[in-house]
């Protein structure tokens, strides 16, 4: 890798200093300095993709349907292989990604909002032993980053090193990962994603790639503008951005769910009133 000149290494350094997470709330702080070194590089990447190659685009409209659709199984072989081929050779995993399922199953009854589900899940794991934790991101915007806020879950666990290991847990992965109208081939990518998502930090970064990617091919198929929540960007700060933390099993402010639920998100997830399947 070549060293960083002297205007990168200034832009770097703003970055590191600008995008500080800036609000409060229950539970540790994680300004994840490797989210931002990643960002800075990801932009990079990007500039130096379009500086060298001003006039070509991932989505060129000289892609054949037969080249669109391979390069779409390629991309669903490869989260199949980062998602759920990996889970099936870990143990610790597999016996995560049954609780979650067993913990989500329960709240099936019940009509919880996400915030409350996630809760909900959060707490059953820390019942079975889990080191887990309820995960607020939150970020400011900046050039070409919009603003936004999204709450999943994580698993810390002690590795046979002794080094802690950072699993996230998604129950909403796939229904955030859906767009409108989709293409065949964004369907098949689509297919390729578990029902919920449990992943290592370092094995979501190139699955985000993908489907920022064939996210944009697909709407820009169907002649619709990309949104700022569908960039790749966006999907980076919500699930590998800074976060804060928490282990509490009530929300630091109780309150009603949103309209039209009629319920409490109360001390430990069961006691309480559907998981929406969006």
């Amino acid at each position: 890798m070549k060293p960083l000149n002297a205007d990168a290494r200034a832009r770097l350094s703003y970055l590191s200093e600008s995008h500080a997470c800036s609000y409060s709330t229950s539970g540790s702080e994680h300004d994840s300095l490797s989210y931002l070194i990643h960002e800075f590089f990801e932009n990079e990447y990007e500039l130096g993709k379009s500086t060298l190659h001003p006039n070509s685009d991932d989505d060129s409209d000289s892609d054949t349907k037969s080249g669109s659709a391979d390069r779409a199984r390629q991309s669903a072989d490869e989260i199949r292989k980062l998602l759920k081929q990996r889970n099936k050779c870990d143990p610790f995993r597999l016996q995560l990604y049954s609780n979650v399922e067993e913990a989500v199953e329960a709240l099936a009854p019940f009509k919880l909002n996400r915030s409350c589900v996630n809760r909900a899940v959060m707490s059953r794991l820390r019942e079975k032993g889990y080191d887990s934790g309820l995960c607020k991101a939150r970020w400011e915007g900046s050039k070409g980053l919009s603003p936004g806020n999204y709450e999943y879950i994580d698993v810390m666990q002690i590795a046979v090193d002794g080094k802690k290991e950072r699993y996230i847990v998604d129950v909403y992965f796939t229904a955030e990962s859906e767009v409108a109208g989709p293409t065949d081939e964004y369907q098949t990518v689509l297919s390729a994603l578990p029902e919920m998502v449990l992943a290592r930090q370092e094995e979501m970064r190139p699955v985000l790639r993908i489907l920022a990617d064939e996210a944009k091919r697909s709407l820009k198929h169907r002649g619709l503008s990309l949104p700022p929540w569908r960039k790749k960007q966006f999907l980076i700060a919500k699930w590998l951005g800074p976060y804060r933390r928490t282990t509490n099993p009530v929300p630091a402010s109780l309150g009603l769910a949103p309209a039209g639920s009629d319920v409490k998100c109360r001390a430990v997830g069961f006691a309480v009133p559907q998981l929406h399947r969006q």
